[in-house]
């Protein structure tokens, strides 16, 4: 890396190399040998702490190199940290960049991190559920003490085995701000979730699968939700308006039909009429029934080959007092459709059946039309429109409830009946 100068000396304890990446900035480092800590501060180079531990592998080794957000980023340092309650461990890998200085790269269950140390003087008290950070709530989302468990490489701080601090982990996803105190001081790192594949591509390893769901990984759909449903309110909003702007069809015939006893339950023809295009036909029937009763077998006959499509309508009206109270049900209009009726010239045929009949008989008036817009079909159309920003809703909302079951401060929408508050 340009402008990265490199020392080495030997290890006070076991006389192996010790590499020094971040000269001028790296006060302690760890022998990759014998675990040795030593004050790298002067060139006396103390041994702080002596440590018997075999170096282990890391999933990026001490001295691997890659580009994250734009920047060459080398490895220096690495902390393995365990929460004393839990006992559920992490990995902390130190980045260095001679122009750009420190970042943290943090692993947890195969989920990454990038995090930089932030000197903001925030008012913060060890019960404080939420924060604000650049006008964005931030919400608790751990709290525990960590303790470290295995160190190597160089670092800008004096780290050893053993060091405990307390902690907080506040998330809005996709980042997360991390309050650590020590007894000597409180320190303040933003992170932001990072792809495990933009770490293997950067360094050009195999990284093992995620685990479960991080406290601050994106959920589906990120950023994206919203806009979802403004794109289906808008297009549920234009099909209502195509549906009442062409809701009610051409007008094919409209006519009156007069039953009387003689012709109750004989047949009663319309004129001939033309259907133009294939499409459906509504049969629409009026009859001023008062408590009495209609029933309408319909025969849309085709005049050239006598093919008929059949239907039947059922008008009913019926009203009256009860206790003084006026009552009514049914109603004097009743409506049939004819599904993809095929072009022709065509004749509607009525057997009608009806209660009692006055002497006046019964009129009853038909209109027929072609190509009418059925809410049938537009609820239908707003069911498949609204399918997808449901679909991400439910979904959404099963993310977040398996990220704060990994939590003691969930909110109550993601709580479950008997878990902890």
């Amino acid at each position: 890396m340009a402008g990265n100068q490199v020392k080495t000396f030997s290890c006070p304890a076991c006389g192996g190399e010790v590499r020094i990446r971040a000269v001028g900035h790296t006060v302690s480092a760890v022998c990759s040998h014998c675990s040795t800590v030593i004050d790298t501060a002067n060139d006396n180079f103390r041994i702080i702490k002596k440590d018997h531990q075999s170096s282990r592998e890391t999933d990026l080794p001490i001295g691997a190199r890659g580009v994250l957000q734009g920047v060459k980023w080398e490895v220096i340092g690495y902390v393995e940290k365990k929460d004393k309650a839990s006992l559920s461990f992490w990995d902390e890998y130190l980045l260095f960049n001679p122009y750009f200085g420190f970042r943290f790269l943090i692993q947890a269950d195969n989920h990454w991190n990038l995090a930089s140390v932030i000197k903001r003087d925030l008012p913060l008290s060890r019960d404080d559920n939420e924060v604000m950070l650049d006008g964005q709530k931030f919400s608790v989302f751990y709290r525990g003490q960590s303790s470290v468990e295995y160190v190597k490489g160089e670092f800008y701080w004096r780290v050893r085995k053993g060091d405990q601090e307390t902690y907080a982990d506040y998330v809005a996803p996709p980042r997360m701000l991390s309050v650590e105190r020590s007894p000597q001081e409180i320190n303040l790192s933003l992170a932001e979730y990072v792809l495990p594949e933009e770490v293997e591509r950067a360094f050009g390893v195999t990284l093992p699968r995620r685990i479960g769901v991080a406290p601050n990984q994106p959920a589906p759909f990120h950023g994206a939700l919203s806009r979802m449903w403004q794109i289906a309110f808008i297009a549920v909003l234009a099909s209502f308006v195509i549906q009442q702007s062409s809701g009610s069809g051409s007008l094919l015939l409209g006519t009156r039909l007069h039953i009387e006893q003689v012709t109750s339950n004989k047949s009663l023809s319309t004129p001939v009429f033309n259907i133009p295009r294939r499409g459906n036909v509504q049969v629409q029937s009026g009859a001023p029934l008062q408590n009495n009763w209609a029933d309408l077998d319909l025969s849309l006959a085709r005049e050239d080959d006598n093919s008929a499509y059949e239907a039947t309508q059922a008008i009913e009206y019926y009203s009256g007092y009860d206790g003084g109270d006026y009552w009514s049900e049914g109603s004097t209009v009743g409506q049939s459709y004819f599904s993809a009726v095929e072009p022709g010239n065509y004749r509607l045929i009525v057997e009608p059946a009806t209660g009692l009949l006055g002497t006046d008989g019964l009129d009853v008036s038909l209109e027929i039309r072609h190509g009418v817009a059925t809410w049938g079909n537009f609820w239908l159309i707003a069911l498949l429109i609204l399918i997808l920003p449901v679909y991400a809703v439910i979904r959404r909302w099963y993310f977040e409830y398996r990220r704060w079951s990994n939590s003691d401060y969930a909110p109550a929408i993601y709580r479950v009946e008997g878990s902890d508050d």
